[in-house]
């Protein structure tokens, strides 16, 4: 009676084989066999792939022994360590088998350079019949690209249909593809839990092909992908590990290498999600006439950088300023009120932004046009949601609108119950409330809009301050948001990246200056809270930037606060002052 000694079997096979005692020959091929059972397989056979993470590994002479032998539709069954083939003698016994785990470990991986050099110069062609450089190069690829960390299901559900299933053979290419990139796992829930839905309910690729997504998705790979995982965590030589995998099957070693490769080149290369909030004098200069075109061509010189942003491969969320702008819109207001009404604080403040916002789309339009970038630009008028309890509308203090006598304020606030406040010697204002920013509406819009490479310009001026009242309707109010808080709270509704504040400085400064001032370039966010404290940031400048950043980079992001000029540096770490987690090792 022919026995076969088995050499090493994956846990997940021992508990497999604990549950279930008969399993059908699913299918066979030259360097081993799968059973089947209830839609779970199991490899017998050599370890030529690796060791798999549902394999039962024998040797090559037991596999040339038994391979005629064994045919489909076969069984065998599993009683007390022995795996018995029905119509033969055939014994395999796995009591005394080697048992391994195929689980990869999460950690922290290490940007790659060598191992994508050597993967994007690859000869040898994919299963798709062209070389990886070339695939990773196609629009459906560049779809999945950014379907890897989108949030938008209807947009990864499409992206997904397209690869899984495509290409011949018992592992077709596009799942293969997927393999990789579970492996390197910087994916969104969305992504995984799409991929899961889909092949579990639907049967849109092979059983051997699903098998391998379904253990991929629990993070269970073979050992040699798990030893290419191990080597991206510590910048260890790839170059022989990925030769070997090359060798799986006809294609599948190089497909799966093409998945890990757009995986790396997303992550490390590619771009992140940034919001960006722009400073005042990206739409007018100080001192400068407040003309439209003198706005529309500091917008334009403004939108030239944000492209070379977008160009980098970043996605981007613009959200701006527009205090001179509203205050002149109150100001014509004030001056037409005996021929016009004049339009509520939040009127002024939409119509600010429908006409920095239509400056903005159009700048961006031409510029991506001049640069030849399939790149869509949207503005949306958006509402911010404050609370109607804000301590902030019981002491007005935010100072708009145009200048008076002490006189006319005097007769201001007792016709029209405004709050008048001297401003800096320079006569009387408005002052209104400024609460807390609460909600930004139409997030989720953004979301799928930056997913589909479109810059969304959103939030301008803080937003249009509004509250919800008991029966849930909106309605606006006399208020003006502070546009960094609103920018903070936009970027953690994005869930960004990186928040990005552009102002008229390359960096952040101590003892600014002065003699000994000093300039900030990466700070970790408990030494920039200490800075805060010690008061080393003027309320009415850098003070309010500098709070939204700290509590962007207490998230576990990096906040960014330098010049326009300065942006596409300060994305690579090389320019501005970085607000850095805790977690980071970049010291000041």
């Amino acid at each position: 009676m022919p026995v076969i000694q088995a050499q090493n079997i994956a846990q997940n096979v021992v508990e497999l084989l604990e549950t279930a005692k008969t399993w059908r020959v699913h299918s066979v091929f030259n360097n081993g066999f799968n059973l089947e059972n209830n839609g779970e397989l199991i490899f017998v056979g050599t370890d030529k792939n690796g060791k798999l993470p549902f394999a039962i590994q024998i040797s090559e002479i037991d596999i040339a022994r038994s391979q005629h032998t064994i045919q489909t539709d076969q069984q065998f069954a599993y009683n007390d360590g022995w795996l018995l083939h029905h119509q033969s003698s055939i014994k395999i016994n796995i009591s005394t088998a080697e048992k391994y785990t195929s689980s990869r470990q999460n950690a922290e991986l290490m940007p790659n350079p060598p191992f994508l050099n050597q993967v994007l110069q690859e000869t040898t062609q994919t299963g798709f019949g062209i070389t990886i450089n070339a695939l990773l190069a196609q629009p459906k690829t560049r779809e999945l690209a950014k379907a890897i960390q989108s949030r938008d299901e209807a947009f990864v559900e499409q992206t997904l249909r397209y690869f899984i299933g495509r290409g011949s053979g018992l592992t077709p290419s596009g799942d293969d593809m997927l393999v990789g990139i579970l492996l390197v796992g910087q994916v969104s829930d969305t992504f995984t839990e799409t991929l899961h839905r889909l092949i579990t309910t639907e049967q849109l690729t092979t059983d051997i092909s699903q098998t391998y997504l379904k253990y991929a998705l629990k993070g269970q790979f073979s050992d040699t992908l798990i030893a290419l995982y191990k080597a991206f965590q510590t910048g260890e030589d790839t170059q022989a590990l990925t030769q070997r995998i090359y060798q799986n099957g006809h294609t599948s070693g190089i497909d799966t290498i093409a998945g890990v490769a757009l995986a790396m080149k997303e992550e490390f290369l590619m771009g992140k999600r940034v919001v960006i909030a722009l400073g005042g004098n990206a739409i007018l200069q100080p001192k400068q006439e407040a003309t439209f075109e003198n706005q529309l061509k500091n917008v334009e010189d403004s939108c030239a950088k944000i492209a070379e942003i977008t160009e980098a491969g970043h996605k981007v969320i613009v959200t701006h300023g527009n205090g001179p702008q509203v205050g002149n819109i109150l100001r014509q207001n004030e001056e037409a009120k005996e021929f016009v009404p004049a339009l509520p604080i939040d009127a002024c403040s939409a119509e600010s932004q429908g006409f920095i916002g239509y400056m903005m789309e159009q700048s961006l339009k031409n510029e991506f046009a001049r640069k030849k970038l399939a790149t869509n630009v949207i503005t949306l008028l958006t509402q911010t949601e404050v609370s109607a309890s804000d301590p902030a509308f019981q002491d007005p203090t935010k100072p708009i609108g145009v200048f008076y006598t002490e006189s006319e304020a005097e007769e201001l606030a007792k016709t029209k119950g405004w709050k008048m406040a001297e401003d800096a010697g320079r006569g009387y204002r408005r002052v209104v409330p400024s609460p807390q920013p609460k909600k930004i509406h139409g997030v989720e819009a953004i979301k799928q809009l930056v997913a589909t490479d479109t810059v969304v310009i959103s939030t301008g001026g803080g937003g249009i301050p509004v509250v919800q009242n008991e029966a849930g309707n909106l309605k606006g109010v006399e208020a003006v948001i502070d546009k960094d808080r609103s920018a903070l709270r936009l970027s953690e509704q994005v869930e960004a990246d990186v928040f990005m504040i552009l102002t008229d400085v390359s960096n952040v400064y101590l003892h600014f200056g002065e003699p000994n001032q000093q300039k900030l370039e990466g700070v970790p966010v408990k030494e920039a809270k200490q800075y805060m404290t010690e008061g080393h940031f003027a309320d009415g400048s850098m003070g309010p930037k500098m709070e939204a950043a700290i509590a962007f980079a207490e998230s576990g992001k990096e906040a960014i606060i330098c010049s326009l000029d300065a942006a596409v540096d300060a994305l690579a770490g090389n320019a501005g002052t970085r607000i850095l987690p805790e977690k980071s090792t970049v010291n000041a």
